[in-house]
């Protein structure tokens, strides 16, 4: 909350200091009013203008000396109530602790810090990028010295931290003429925070986070739901280069090399690029905050905007911005503290409702999905085409929700214990994965037909001495993936994309494999029928057709899948014979939703792989080389799972042809 959780002397004592600074305040700003209006109400007779200028140098000598004192007088009781050291102050100014020596100066909490910002107009004292004291002594000076009110006063530039002072400090007479925020904030005219959550884009990658951005409902937009053309859009994105490849925009996001770009917009405008241009669904979640949480918010919005911090796609984005307006109104909190690896706005809405933060919640179909939802159900002839009418006024369409609302989603990190054996080689296995959702995960709360995952580390312990074999008696890095993701857009659905060839797929990763050239080599050293670890990338382009039975009065798809890819693949590793080898085949494969808890995928990858040509007969320089998959994963619950997988070599003359394991999927 607003009010301070951090003062140190007791009620009386404390309200006697700030009724004590109120009315020295007062009997300054009178007194130097009065005199100077006493000086200019009658005309001065030529023999008595040297005691008029003597009369008005004694009364500004005696209210800058009462400035002086009612200053001190606040620096000091700031500093018994040590306000350098509160949350509030601290988060206004993105301070972030860089010591944990424990000096007494640091125990007092006035030193250790850093501020995040490097623009030098933000700090009032030149010392304040790292010593907190010194900029809320030199910030308390400045309102109480400045004479000039209007835009360029630090009362105007920083309203949230003026604000917060005047409730602490007790300086309700402190009072600003500032008519650039005045009116940026009636244009707004703020009663109501919303977060809103545009699903994971499933044809662009560098968006598989989702978006957030806030909602600022006015009086006019809460009066009538469907006046959207009276709230505004908060947005916080990357002001990246719209000429830069897919790839050299991803690593600038990721690395901070684009700076944030906050914007206000009308919320129509913004709303209908998510439902009508991406045909991304979107849900809205009303924030639980007071009148004075609001305002206060949107004065540290005011006072923020324009300082362009560099971008982190992982931890300082769109959802990581709305958390720390929220820590800024709630100083016994620490909602960014939740995350460490990174901020995903899935993860964000769930722990807003987790800390009690949401009151109520609304879904938008995309146009897509009112598409879907009149081939599920004909008889919707007076269905809308739209979320949004030409007036940009919101159209209601009573449809069921599609289940992609991510409160009902599984956890995003997951871990896998499993046990397994190959062949007649017994395997326990640790597998963990950063995010986000595969095949045969929960889909409650993802797009559907949308699978992303990232971040996976398996390590395999074999317990197995057997020569012909080879000696498995060691622990193996099974695989270790960056990105392996897939897109179906169903051809005979209204998400079918722009071609035929709509869906399609790509990894990154690093895994083991079997090397089929060298299955009659016994020249070789080593197991010419070991596994080896390879670095790999591939490609898939196809189609897909979905089946089955959607949800009643909803735009899902329906729940059953099966496709077509033609994919390229690249590998490479010493293990591999000439040390590298490349592939192009088809991978055919069908996901089969058994009920709401129990999945089922098989699929035959069929590559055909060339080595190169070579000069030993016991080498192959090019073969096919078919795998077959099967896996089910039944639901104990959201976050808890069992699931069974397989895979078979359809080569012959490869050990470890056969691959079963069980596991234990736990999502946290």
């Amino acid at each position: 909350m607003l009010s301070d959780k951090s003062a140190v002397l007791p009620k009386k004592a404390l309200y006697g200091l700030r009724k004590t600074a109120s009315h020295l305040a007062v009997a300054s700003v009178l007194a130097s009013l009065g005199l100077g209006l006493s000086a200019y109400a009658q005309d001065p007779k030529p023999a008595e203008s040297e005691k008029a200028d003597s009369s008005s140098l004694d009364s500004e000598t005696r209210a800058s000396s009462d400035r002086a004192q009612l200053t001190q007088q606040l620096i000091t009781l700031a500093k018994q109530k040590n306000l350098a050291a509160h949350p509030s102050w601290l988060r206004l100014h993105y301070y972030e602790q860089t010591s944990r020596q424990q000096s007494s100066r640091e125990q007092s909490g006035l030193s250790g810090y850093k501020s995040k910002i490097t623009h030098s107009d933000f700090f009032i004292s030149k010392a304040g990028k790292s010593d907190p004291q010194a900029e809320l002594e030199a910030f308390i000076t400045a309102t109480i010295e400045q004479s000039k009110d209007g835009d360029e006063s630090v009362a105007c530039r920083f309203p949230a931290r003026t604000y917060w002072l005047k409730q602490q400090l007790g300086l309700e007479q402190v009072e600003s003429d500032c008519p650039d925020f005045d009116t940026w904030l009636q244009k707004l005219d703020p009663k109501r925070l919303s977060v809103v959550f545009a699903e994971e884009y499933p044809d662009r990658p560098v968006s598989a986070f989702g978006h957030t951005l806030m909602l600022i409902d006015s009086t006019a937009s809460l009066a009538d739901p469907k006046a959207i053309d009276k709230a505004h859009a908060l947005n916080d994105t990357v002001a990246g280069n719209p000429d830069d490849s897919f790839i050299m925009y991803a690593i600038n996001s990721a690395f901070g090399s684009y700076a944030n770009d906050i914007t206000i917009e009308p919320y129509p405008q913004k709303l209908a690029d998510y439902l009508q241009k991406d045909n991304r669904d979107v849900w809205t979640y009303e924030l639980k905050l007071t009148d004075a949480e609001v305002q206060q918010i949107m004065r540290h919005v005011y006072e923020t905007k324009d300082l362009e911090l560099p971008y982190y796609f992982t931890l300082d984005n769109c959802a990581s911005e709305i958390l720390r307006y929220i820590d800024v109104v709630r100083p016994e909190g620490n909602l960014l503290e939740e995350f460490t690896l990174a901020v995903v706005p899935s993860d964000v809405i769930r722990l807003l409702q987790k800390e009690g933060l949401i009151n109520q919640q609304n879904y938008f179909p995309a146009d897509a999905t009112l598409a879907q939802a009149k081939l599920n159900n004909p008889q919707l002839t007076d269905l809308s085409s739209s979320s949004i009418d030409s007036n940009h006024q919101l159209v209601s369409t009573q449809l069921t929700p599609v289940d992609n609302n991510p409160l009902n989603a599984h956890s995003l990190q997951r871990v896998m214990v499993s046990a397994g054996a190959q062949d007649d080689t017994g395997y326990l296995s640790l597998a963990y994965r950063g995010g986000f959702n595969g095949p045969l995960d929960r889909p409650s709360g993802y797009p559907q037909n949308f699978h992303l995952e990232a971040g996976i580390v398996e390590l395999r312990a074999y317990a197995d001495d057997e020569k012909n074999k080879g000696n498995h008696n060691r622990v193996e890095l099974q695989e270790l993936t960056v990105l392996r993701g897939r897109s179906f857009n169903p051809i005979n659905t209204a998400r079918k994309g722009e071609s035929l060839l709509s869906s399609w797929g790509v990894n990154l990763q690093a895994i083991q494999v079997k090397d089929g050239s060298q299955m009659n080599d016994n020249s070789r050293s080593g197991d010419p029928d070991s596994s080896h670890l390879v670095g790999s990338f591939g490609y898939e382009k196809g189609v897909s057709v979905a089946f089955g039975t959607p949800a009643a009065g909803s735009g899902q798809l329906p729940p059953q899948l099966c496709y077509a890819m033609g994919t390229g693949l690249a590998q490479v590793s010493k293990g591999l014979h000439k040390g590298y080898r490349v592939g192009a085949g088809v991978n055919l494969g069908c996901r089969y939703q058994l009920n709401s808890n129990t999945r089922l995928v098989g699929e035959v990858q069929v590559p055909y792989w060339y080595h190169g040509s070579s000069d030993n007969d016991q080498l192959k320089d090019s073969y096919w080389q078919p795998i077959l998959s099967l896996g089910a994963q039944y639901d104990l619950d959201k976050n808890q799972a069992i699931r069974l997988k397989g895979s078979y070599e359809l080569q012959e003359g490869i050990e470890g042809r056969d691959d079963v394991q069980l596991a234990y999927v736990k999502y946290f």
